[in-house]
């Protein structure tokens, strides 16, 4: 008894002020009133599998019993749902954008999973971001002769006396000089092979255009450069292509599949199982990747869901036209014979491209065009003026002057989260093009100017592209905080 009464019991709460820091075990028993949940990023939550050499998953799955390894993503998706559970009044979740060296990383798909539970809006004003270059050390606390140099480069933005003075003091001018003249060069192309190369391009991708728009030293590097990673990745793109091919097998063996050239409530079941066998065939064919078995069951399942659910919309839609042609491609000698040459922009300018899918009134020589977006974003009329964005209003041309079918309007279809539609639709077929926003419908003078507006730009891009003009010239004015070329582009950065 008296041993006990000089035993000391540890409060199950812990001391205030201090920050209980607990891994995701240990935290289903326990209660806090907010709540950090870190590591949101690829690969470390769900946490990657690692292949024994001896016996990989295969081979323990069939001898069974104790050598068969449970399912890593089913246990880290219930402890991550625990986790977030523990929270009485406030939950955080926290995901690394990058790496401390720049390059990008891709959020965990838990961190989707509950971005997708709310509204975008709501999302994106909730998410706060931080720059690399807030995690730079004081100059003061820096542990390290580069982590200095880092702060000082830092500090020689806003204080660039200051700076210097302290580089005098010890001894780093060349070096504060070598770092801040990295982010002062001549942007005109200067190469002459590469500007005769460029000025003899007559034919140009309309997504090439919409990139220069968003910054021509962006363009410069992923189209012209166009670095490669050394680790090959299943990145957005491989999804986003996985997705097409799925979705191009889908609506163009629909008709014989079930017989009918849409799917609606009726045939919805018969069109699920459809789709499962599209999308199966699209990922034996569509990867080409050395990926593990997470990242493939992660990439299937993902994908699953968003065309699943792009195709209950589909069945629920009161539009009325028809899907009649898919991966309609234009300026190349590919293309079909009437589409070869390519959307005239002006003083022998011509546009490439690949139009995803165009509907069809069954009854009259009209319809639209739909571009598929793998991602949550789908731009409104206002967004196709604001941002530059050249697809939509270029694709319906194509439609009317090489494909011979009066454009009533086009839309992008987000594939994943909430799998929103918007786009640009001529308001006198608002009868015949119902269920979309409102705002996007736009009175026929309004419509034809931007779709004018869009080929005017696409072709004075166009021209700055053969004259080799490349600029600092990001959207907006500032580089967006997702860009990773910075390195390569040498923009400063704030």
């Amino acid at each position: 008894v008296k041993a006990l009464e000089r035993a000391e019991v540890l409060s199950s709460t812990g001391e205030r002020g201090r920050v209980a820091v607990v891994d995701l075990l240990r935290a289903r028993t326990r209660r806090y009133e907010v709540v950090f949940i870190l590591g949101l990023q690829e690969g470390t939550l769900p946490r990657r599998t690692h292949s024994s050499p001896f016996l990989d998953d295969d081979a323990r799955r069939a001898l069974g019993g104790r050598l068969e390894r449970p399912d890593q993503v089913s246990r880290d998706r219930y402890l991550f749902y625990t986790a977030c559970t523990r929270a009485t009044r406030r939950l955080y979740l926290v995901r690394e954008a990058a790496t401390d060296d720049g390059a990008p990383r891709e959020p965990s798909p838990f961190w989707e999973e509950v971005a997708a539970v709310f509204d975008e809006d709501d999302v994106a004003r909730a998410t706060q971001r931080r720059s690399l270059s807030s995690l730079t050390w004081g100059l003061e606390a820096a542990p390290s002769e580069r982590e200095r140099l880092r702060a000082l480069t830092l500090l020689s933005v806003s204080d660039p006396d200051g700076a210097r003075a302290l580089a005098d003091a010890n001894g780093w001018e060349r070096r504060l000089s070598r770092a801040r003249s990295a982010l002062q060069r001549h942007t005109r192309l200067s190469s002459e092979v590469l500007r005769h190369w460029l000025g003899s391009k007559t034919t140009f991708g309309v997504t090439e255009l919409e990139r220069f728009a968003d910054c021509s030293s962006a363009w410069l590097f992923e189209r012209v450069v166009s670095p490669k990673t050394i680790d090959a990745e299943a990145d957005a793109m491989l999804r986003g292509s996985v997705a097409h091919s799925a979705l191009h097998k889908f609506y163009a063996g629909l008709p014989k599949e079930i017989g009918h050239d849409r799917v609606t409530p009726e045939n919805l079941d018969r069109a699920r199982g459809f789709l499962r066998r599209c999308l199966d065939d699209a990922l034996r064919g569509g990867v080409r990747l050395e990926l593990t078995g997470l990242q493939e069951a992660e990439l299937d399942q993902s994908l699953w869901r968003d065309l699943e659910g792009f195709i209950e919309d589909e069945a629920r839609s009161p539009l009325e036209l028809l899907p009649r042609r898919f991966e309609v491609g234009f300026g190349s000698d590919r293309s079909a014979p009437e589409l070869q040459r390519g959307l005239h922009l002006g003083d022998s300018l011509y546009l490439s491209g690949k139009i995803d899918r165009i509907d069809v009134d069954p009854y009259s020589a009209r319809g639209i065009v739909q571009d598929y977006k793998s991602g949550r974003t789908a731009h409104s009329a206002k967004q196709i003026d604001d941002e530059l964005k050249l697809q939509i209003p270029l694709y319906m041309l194509v439609l009317r002057d090489l494909v011979g079918i009066e454009p009533l309007g086009g839309v992008y279809r987000a594939l994943a989260g909430a799998r929103v539609t918007r786009g640009l639709l001529h308001a006198g077929a608002a009868d015949d093009l119902p269920g979309f926003q409102k705002n996007d419908y736009l009175a026929e003078e309004d419509f034809w100017t931007l779709v004018d507006t869009s080929r005017e730009r696409a072709r004075g891009y166009a021209q700055r592209i053969r004259a080799g003009d490349v600029r600092h010239d990001p959207k907006g004015g500032t580089c967006p905080t997702w860009c990773d070329l910075w390195t390569m582009c040498r923009v400063e950065r704030p």
